[in-house]
């Protein structure tokens, strides 16, 4: 089957710091007028958002603030309930705190920075946002990676400016899987466990969570933890959906930086379907491995057949020259036949990505692709590539 046509465009340009890149973007909302705009942040310097123009090329970026010391993984959401999108993320290893920014709306001004939660330790990761309990409450879900992972939720309150949040709870600690070849650091022979998403895992008709290679479920007032996939997966990102057609979910992990953690064959994506048993492992099918990096995974209809297809993008191995090593980096389109079988497109090649999402950036229906370099001569540029259909 012929893939859908990809055209790669750059939106707009944020230059930080020159011995950095560009960390935090996302997706969503702003100025409530039902188009997608982007943040993006770099780990030093500005933060700032690009206002979709709904097509075309006339994006005009808008400071948001200087916070310094940011780490990837951040959210748009409408923490105020006013329509607006704000924006949620959480410092570096430096900082011990996450934050939220609230949305001025049209008439303008600062955005208000206020803290969400504050912890013993930083380096903050990945944020996910929805009802993980099953009472209606909309939580806010962090995780820390300083000492193996901390998995952090807090009930968003009536009245978010309060500092910081009340109600902040620990699911789960030091949530590790073994890496002896590259830890973060030389006292350690482990890698936290990385990447978040909410999703009904149980078919019980609530969600849960999933972090990494586990799922957690609420249940009796408390948090049972249950391990999917296997402990060789390394800084994973993570999708739900129903892969096979079957109205059941399924789980996809993508390998984020195995590369960068001394994975030297590179990554797998893949997805995993659980058997009769859902605590216990489920079954694996892989898509492909050697992947540079696939920091960037996305469930969606791509191919507009209604399927959910699944998106890789890959960061690439960088060679400190504005260049790339091994080779080029892919963003890769598997097409869903419908029944968890796909096939391989390659959408784009020689300039990799880092957290891309998908959205409907245009308001016709399709998916397309947004994300940053971290590499290489274009890693201040922000990427559309807008979906053009077969």
């Amino acid at each position: 089957m012929p893939a859908p046509h990809f055209t790669r465009k750059v939106i707009g340009t944020l230059v930080n710091d020159q011995s950095n890149f560009n960390t935090f973007s996302a997706v969503g909302d702003i100025n409530g007028n039902g188009k997608p705009d982007i943040v993006l942040c770099g780990r030093m310097g500005k933060m700032v958002w690009f206002e979709n123009p709904g097509g075309g090329d006339a994006w005009k970026q808008h400071v948001v603030d200087e916070p310094g010391m940011m780490e990837c993984g951040g959210k748009i959401y409408d923490i105020t309930g006013n329509g607006l999108g704000d924006i949620v993320n959480g410092g570096d290893w430096r900082v011990n705190k996450v934050f939220w920014w609230e949305n001025p709306g049209a008439g303008g001004g600062p955005w208000k920075k206020r803290v969400v939660l504050t912890t013993g330790n930083g380096q903050f990761h990945d944020t996910a946002i929805g009802d993980i309990t099953g009472d209606g409450v909309v939580s806010l879900v962090v995780t820390n990676q300083q000492n193996g992972t901390d998995i952090f939720r807090v009930p968003v309150p009536r009245d978010p400016s309060q500092e910081p949040w009340p109600g902040l709870e620990r699911i789960a600690g030091r949530m590790r899987v073994p890496n002896e070849r590259f830890p973060l650091r030389e006292d350690q022979d482990f890698q936290p466990e990385e990447g978040l998403a909410i999703g009904d895992v149980d078919g019980d008709g609530k969600n849960e969570l999933v972090c990494g290679t586990h799922w957690y479920k609420y249940a009796g007032g408390a948090w049972q933890c249950h391990a999917f996939a296997p402990e060789t997966y390394l800084s994973t990102k993570v999708q739900i959906g129903d892969i096979d057609g079957d109205g059941k979910n399924e789980i996809v992990l993508s390998e984020g930086d195995p590369c960068i953690y001394g994975k030297t064959e590179g990554g797998t994506v893949a997805w995993f379907k659980p058997g009769n048993d859902i605590t216990a492992p489920w079954a694996e099918h892989i898509l492909e491995s050697g992947l540079l990096d696939a920091h960037s995974l996305g469930i969606g209809d791509i191919c507009g057949n209604g399927r959910a297809d699944i998106f890789v993008g890959e960061i690439g191995i960088g060679d400190g020259s504005g260049g790339y090593k091994s080779r080029a980096p892919r963003l890769l389109l598997f097409e869903n036949d419908g029944r968890g079988s796909f096939l391989r497109h390659v959408i784009d090649e020689g300039t990799g990505t880092h957290d891309a999402v998908l959205a409907d950036m245009r308001g016709t229906g399709a998916l397309d692709i947004v994300g940053k370099p971290l590499h290489g001569n274009e890693r201040w540029n922000v990427h559309v590539w807008y979906n053009g259909g077969v």
